[in-house]
Order: C-alpha cells, then structure tokens, then sequence
C-alpha cells in the first residue's frame, strides 16, 4: 500500500470539525474545586480561567478544544506560575466571534486580543503555549511581537499547514486512487464519525469522549472558517523575525498507519527551518498522536517545565 502524507490525514480530519452536526452532552469545565478566576476578555474573543501565582503563562488549546485540554499542564506547574487558560471564541461552548469581529480574520482577531489582555492584565513578557491553531497563534506572537512575550511553546503545531497539504497533494498526483487502500486496510467511512476522528488523534481512548465532546459544544461555522485560515496562513518567512526562546513538540504518530514517524519529523524541520536554530529547537513524542497532553502528558509536562525553568525569570 503507498503511503498517505501525515497531513492528508490530519487535514481530513481536522476538516471534519463540525459541531453543529452532534448533539452530545457538554462536558464539564476545569473543576470546580481548583481555586480559579474566571473572566471574559472585553471583546468577547475568548474566556480566561487564571490560576496559581508567579510568572505568567498563556494556554492556548486547539481548533474546536477547550483549555480543559491543559488540565495536567495546570496541576504541573499552578505552584509555580500563573496560568492564563484560554478557551477562544466559538469553540467549547464559547460563544462565537459576532459577525463584525470576522472583518481581520479568526487568526489575526485572536492575536491582537491575546496581546490587549496581555497589555490590560500588565502581564511582563509571558510564556505562551499553544496546541494545534493555539501553537500557530504561539508561533506567530513569537515571530510578531517578541517585545510582548518572553516564551513560546508550540504543541504540534504548523506554520503552514495548507503547504504541507498542497505538498502532499502533489506528491501524490501520479497515484492510483485504488492504491490509497489496501486490501488490509478499510476505505474511510463515508459518514462523518467524530468517534473516529477523535481515535485519529488521541491513542488515550479516555480521552476520546471528551474531544467528542468539546467538538460537540463548538461553532460549526466557527471551526470551518478557522480551519479555511489556517489552510491559507504561512507563517514560514517570517519565523526568521523569532527573538525569543521557542520550543516545538511534535507528536510524531500523527500520521500512523500511513506516514512513518521519520517522515513526521521531516515535515515538522522543513516547515520551521526558517526559526533561528539559537532561539528554537525541537522535541519529539515518539509515541503520540496529535493530543501530546492525551498520549504522553508526563512527557509533555517534563519538556515544558524544563523549557519555563530555562527561559523564564523567577520560574521553577
């Protein structure tokens, strides 16, 4: 069987992030017994749950994700740092994004109101970490606005997701359609499943339900038209403008069955190489889909203590 580009997968089953087509029960906020601020920014672009004390950090979750997805991150590091946990607008059961908010874009909406709460918080230079479009929005504030922020770690994210797809297009331009299926292999159903999809990206099948379910509680229109922006950004020339520490984990299983984990990590180098290799490097889950915090949250715990204890003031 010829092998499928991690990113045609991965496209395919971000694309199928649609909320509006499941009715499944809301999953429940970080509980209730953590000691927390809730808050809402003044645009309505997202809402904010802050916890603990210290130097500040920004959690960022992905497309169609709540910032309950951080929740071992929070218990990691609440000691030590204050935790800004971030759920974005349309998202999780948040509301969307009104209609005159769209005029910039998704993307850019959400990277100035990360920088005006940080400015209206008086947060000093903050790490921020992101997940899937949170680490995109990691990348682009490290690359943009470097004098805002003091860190950034992106979590199995791309700068340019619609060129790696466009790539893997091409590269499979000559093939045989019968080919992408093998007689040991099933054909992808023809239904949308959001069991499946979320099986695609969490081997941790405790955590299959809850990204159903905060798939559920999002803005179909809101996840369609984030994702169209992510296919269209490329953040690759700009990389080069990084002037702070940045840290890239990547899930190196997001491709299995069809693209070996060599080939992951290639991507994943190929598409940063314009960061500044003093201020950027790169760690790999080697057993992990998409959802590093579902698969290996030791792991990914360890590398961004170790990375905050390095690269920020008074952290631990």
């Amino acid at each position: 069987m010829k092998q499928l580009n991690t990113s045609v997968r991965q496209l395919v089953l971000l694309l199928g992030l649609t909320g509006s087509l499941l009715s499944l029960p809301a999953e429940a906020a970080l509980s209730a017994a953590t000691p927390a601020v809730q808050q809402q920014q003044a645009c309505a672009c997202f809402e904010v749950t802050v916890i603990g004390q210290g130097p500040a950090v920004i959690l960022i979750p992905g497309l169609a994700s709540s910032g309950e997805v951080w929740q071992s991150t929070v218990e990691a590091l609440k000691n030590n740092y204050q935790l800004h946990i971030l759920t974005l607008a349309g998202f999780a059961g948040v509301k969307p994004l009104p209609a005159d908010a769209w005029e910039k874009g998704y993307l850019q909406t959400q990277q100035q109101a990360i920088l005006q709460y940080i400015a209206g918080q008086q947060l000093e230079k903050p790490a921020v970490i992101g997940h899937s479009l949170g680490g995109y929005l990691a990348l682009a504030l490290a690359a943009r606005a470097p004098e805002q922020i003091g860190a950034a770690i992106n979590v199995d994210g791309l700068p340019a997701l619609g060129a790696l797809f466009a790539q893997a297009a091409a590269n499979n331009t000559n093939d045989n359609t019968a080919d992408l299926v093998s007689e040991n292999q099933p054909a992808a159903p023809a239904s949308f499943d959001p069991m499946a999809m979320a099986q695609g990206m969490a081997n941790n099948e405790s955590w299959h339900q809850r990204i159903v379910n905060d798939m559920s509680r999002s803005d179909g229109m809101t996840s369609g038209r984030a994702m169209g922006e992510l296919m269209q950004a490329d953040l690759r020339p700009e990389l080069s403008a990084i002037r702070v520490p940045v840290l890239t984990l990547g899930a190196l299983q997001s491709g299995a069955p069809y693209t070996t984990p060599e080939q992951v990590q290639a991507n994943y180098e190929d598409q940063l190489a314009n960061a500044p290799t003093a201020l950027h490097r790169f760690a790999f889950a080697a057993d992990s889909k998409h959802f590093i915090m579902a698969d290996a949250p030791l792991w990914l715990n360890k590398q961004i203590q170790q990375f905050l204890m390095e690269n920020m003031a008074g952290g631990h």
